[in-house]
């Protein structure tokens, strides 16, 4: 019986975690102080 329990645990929690994100395109935010590098200026795509 714990060994099920455990096992059950796991899986809950493993689907759980592969459950969680975001899909698609992931976007950089912006700085929270300052000005951007150079290097990652936006190139107007």
């Amino acid at each position: 019986m714990k060994r099920l329990a455990t096992f059950t645990l796991v899986m809950l929690s493993a689907l759980a975690v592969a459950a969680c994100g975001l899909r698609g395109n992931l976007e950089r935010p912006d700085p929270l102080w300052g000005d951007r590098p150079p290097a990652e200026e936006d190139t107007g795509e």
